[in-house]
């Protein structure tokens, strides 16, 4: 059986920054789940590398392997691939939309603003969330400012 494939969800991944050092340019989607003789696994294990802790630097993923590359970067991949394949959800609740992410809610305004702005508020809260705890399962934290309600008012 194939694995599922899914160009948007790679696309998406390489919007991300490289879980290891950060950088946001070039950056790669790598494959890292279990995959069969000549066949990648399935899209939705994909992590953002970018090309030297993918496959060019003497720390990549490909030349260490899995189990090497994650203790050496101190990465929990199977965290990683969790938090990035995780669902938002919008759901209405006395008139606001409310989102949730990996058990965490956000109020993302009021029903009259409509459901394509609640759609990009969550799709930026998620990008946000993923990068920021990216840094810090890959043990480096950074300054990005924590998503708050008045970031929307």
């Amino acid at each position: 059986m194939k694995p599922a494939r899914n160009a948007q969800y790679l696309r998406w991944i390489r919007t991300l920054p490289c879980s290891v050092c950060g950088r946001t340019r070039y950056v790669e989607a790598a494959h890292t789940g279990p995959r069969g003789l000549s066949q990648k696994s399935a899209d939705t294990s994909a992590i953002p590398l970018c090309p030297q802790h993918h496959r060019t630097g003497h720390d990549s993923y490909h030349k260490l392997g899995p189990r090497r590359f994650s203790e050496l970067h101190h990465l929990d991949i199977p965290a990683l691939v969790a938090r990035l394949s995780a669902k938002p959800i919008i759901r209405i609740d006395s008139g606001m939309f409310v989102g949730g992410l990996a058990n965490e809610i956000f109020v993302l305004g009021p029903t009259q603003m409509g459901i394509a702005l609640a759609v990009r508020r969550m799709s930026a809260i998620r990008r946000e969330t993923l990068i920021h705890e990216g840094r810090t399962l890959s043990g480096r934290t950074t300054g990005i400012a924590e998503w708050s309600l008045n970031v929307f008012e």
